[in-house]
């Protein structure tokens, strides 16, 4: 499970090779990673968004490197290959996947925790309709990914940041009220299992 502060700078990275500032993107890995990328990332400077998509190991390095979590191929491989594809679709560039596809894998990582993959693929439906374009989604990927990272460092209660949610929504754009529900689901799920990955740490200390 990615903390808060990993989260946050995933969705900074997704965001900033989509606009096109793949350096700014680039700075946010540790200086010693930028010195020896890994070889899925070594041409990440050449990255661009309408020529370029993340294979399926790029994906996973992007963000075990800025994250230091550990997701697998082979987990992503079973993923496309179940029932959730109805959400991440196929590969989009070539035979890779968009940085939007990729933002919908890390959502689903986040959140498998607490709901079972057909779960979590039900509830992003709500807001990502037909996986092969974007133009029918009620919120970008990446953006919702952006709006979670955001909202994942609060400490307020969850039911008390429809207000402050509902501005940072619009102020992106975007106006559906499915996008706030479904926001608040995945809040809860991080929450919830932060607390239970913290208590379990608590736990070990004493037995």
């Amino acid at each position: 499970m990615r903390d808060a502060i990993s989260i946050q700078t995933l969705a900074d990275c997704l965001h900033y090779m989509r606009v096109g500032d793949v350096d700014r993107a680039i700075s946010l890995f540790p200086e010693d990673v930028r010195e020896h990328f890994p070889k899925e990332l070594r041409k990440i400077h050449l990255f661009h968004i309408e020529k370029n998509g993340l294979s399926i190991n790029q994906i996973v390095a992007l963000a075990n490197t800025l994250t230091g979590e550990h997701l697998s191929a082979t987990t992503i491989q079973n993923w496309t290959k179940r029932e959730v594809r109805k959400i991440i679709g196929v590969p989009r560039v070539g035979k890779k996947y968009s940085l939007q596809q990729a933002a919908i894998i890390y959502l689903l990582d986040d959140l498998k925790h607490l709901f079972s993959l057909e779960e979590t693929s039900s509830l992003l439906a709500l807001i990502f309709n037909n996986p092969d374009r974007d133009e029918d989604d009620l919120i970008s990927p990446i953006d919702f990914y952006r709006l979670y990272a955001e909202y994942a460092k609060s400490t307020s209660p969850i039911e008390l940041l429809d207000t402050r949610a509902k501005r940072s929504i619009e102020k992106m754009g975007y106006t559906h009220p499915n996008i706030l529900h479904v926001l608040k689901l995945c809040l809860y799920a991080h929450r919830v299992t932060t607390l239970e990955i913290e208590a379990k740490h608590y736990l070990n200390r004493f037995i």
